[in-house]
C-alpha cells in the first residue's frame, strides 16, 4: 500500500524538492456549528533549510517561504504530500479550495530563540465542505476496496463481505467521516480479517517512518557536533550504528512514536465497524501535535534577519492563543496572492 495512503488513518490525518522545512508543528481546531465554520491555528516550529540535492538550498528556501506567505500555502505534518496551495492547486481537492480562508500570521522566534511561523485557516460553509470531503473519501474507499494491494511481499484484497458491508453502510446514509466538537472519526465497515490488515497498515506506517526519524536525528546531531554543514540532513540508513543505550531515548523522541502519546488517538472495532479517531469527544478544541525531529538549525533565521524581514522575538504560546481567539471574532485577512485570485485578477507566478 502506498505510504501516502497508509498515512490517512494517522491524520484524518512544498514540494518534494523543496528546501523549506519545519521541524515540528501544532494545529488547534475549533468547530463552530452555529456559524458553520471551522477555525484553525497552524504553528510551524523550527523553520529551517533542508539541503538535499539542491545546490543552492538557502535561496530556494527563501523563495519557498515568500511564495507560501504570499499565497497562503499551508501544510500538515510535512511539506509533502500534505500541502494545500489555495492559489495554484488543481488536483482532486480543487473543489475544497473555495471554502478555505487563510491569514498569514507572520514569523517569530519562541522564547528559546527558534524560528517559527503561524497561520490562521478558516473553513467556511463547513457542512458543505465536509460533504465534499465525504464524497472524495467514498470514492477513494470504494476504489481501495476493489484494489489488490501488494503488502510486504503478499497480496491483499478486501473481502467480498467487506465490500457488501461498505455498500450497505453508504446506502443507509451513514458517513465515513464524522466531525464533532473536539473530535474527528474515520469509520470503515469491514470484516475482522480486513480490520486486522488495516491495523497492520498503521504498524507499517510506523515502521516505515520511526527508524528513519531515529537514525536521522542521531546522524545529524553527530554531524553538526563535528563541525559539519547544518543544512545537510541526509543520511544512509545502512551506514548508521545505534548504541543500545540510545535506542529508548531515540524512539521516545521519534515523531511517529510521539504521535500516539502526544495526541488523543483511538482505534476501535464494534459491530463490523472499525473506527479511527482523533481528539476528545465534547472538548472545546481538537489539538494535533507533531513532535520535533531534531533537525532545526539557524541558517534561515540568520538569512531572514540579514534580509531585513520582520520577525517578532520571544513570542510565548499564550500570545498565539490570544491572537487565535481574536481571529475567531473577526473576518480573515487574505494574503495578496489568494486575495487576487478570489477577486479574479491574475496573481504573480501565473496565479489563476
Amino acid at each position: 500500500m502506498p505510504r501516502c495512503l497508509r498515512c490517512v488513518p494517522l491524520f484524518l490525518l512544498l514540494l518534494l524538492t523543496a528546501c523549506l522545512e519545519f521541524d515540528a508543528q501544532e494545529i488547534t481546531f475549533r468547530h463552530d456549528p452555529d456559524k458553520d465554520r471551522i477555525d484553525a491555528l497552524v504553528v510551524y516550529r523550527g523553520l529551517f533549510v533542508e539541503g538535499g540535492g539542491n545546490k543552492e538550498p538557502l535561496p530556494k528556501a527563501l523563495a519557498d517561504l515568500d511564495a507560501a506567505m504570499r499565497d497562503g500555502v499551508f501544510c500538515f505534518w510535512c511539506n509533502w504530500p500534505f500541502k494545500v496551495d489555495p492559489v495554484h492547486d488543481d488536483g482532486p481537492g480543487t473543489a475544497l479550495l473555495p471554502h478555505y480562508e487563510i491569514e498569514t500570521g507572520g514569523l517569530f522566534t519562541d522564547p528559546k530563540g527558534i524560528l517559527c511561523g503561524y497561520q490562521f485557516v478558516r473553513i467556511r460553509e463547513a457542512k458543505a465542505f465536509l460533504q465534499k470531503v465525504e464524497t472524495l473519501l467514498e470514492v477513494a474507499v470504494q476504489t481501495a476496496a476493489a484494489t489488490t494491494f501488494e503488502d510486504r511481499g503478499r497480496a491483499h484484497k478486501f473481502d467480498a463481505d467487506s465490500r457488501d458491508l461498505l455498500r450497505e453502510f453508504l446506502r443507509s446514509g451513514e458517513k465515513l467521516l464524522v466531525v464533532e466538537r473536539g473530535r474527528i472519526e474515520l469509520r470503515l465497515p469491514c470484516t475482522r480479517r480486513d480490520h486486522r490488515w488495516l491495523k497492520g497498515q498503521v504498524e507499517a506506517t510506523f515502521l516505515d517512518q520511526a527508524p528513519d526519524e531515529m537514525l536521522r536525528r542521531l546522524v545529524v546531531a553527530k554531524h553538526r557536533a563535528s563541525g559539519g554543514d547544518g543544512v545537510d540532513v541526509g543520511f544512509r540508513a545502512d551506514a548508521v550504528d545505534v548504541p543500545g543505550k540510545e535506542l529508548a531515548g531515540s524512539l521516545r523522541a521519534a515523531p511517529s512514536f510521539r504521535f500516539f502519546w502526544d495526541n488523543d488517538f483511538t482505534l476501535d472495532r464494534r459491530d463490523d465497524l472499525t473506527t479511527i479517531g482523533l481528539g476528545e469527544r465534547g472538548a472545546e478544541e481538537l489539538r494535533l501535535v507533531k513532535a520535533s525531529e531534531g533537525l532545526y538549525h539557524g541558517a534561515l533565521l540568520q538569512a531572514l534577519r540579514e534580509r531585513g524581514d520582520k520577525i517578532e522575538d520571544g513570542v510565548p504560546d499564550q500570545e498565539l492563543t490570544r491572537r487565535f481567539e481574536s481571529f475567531r471574532g473577526r473576518d480573515c485577512v487574505l494574503p495578496q496572492g489568494l486575495a487576487e485570485k478570489r477577486a479574479g485578477a491574475p496573481g504573480k507566478d501565473g496565479g489563476k
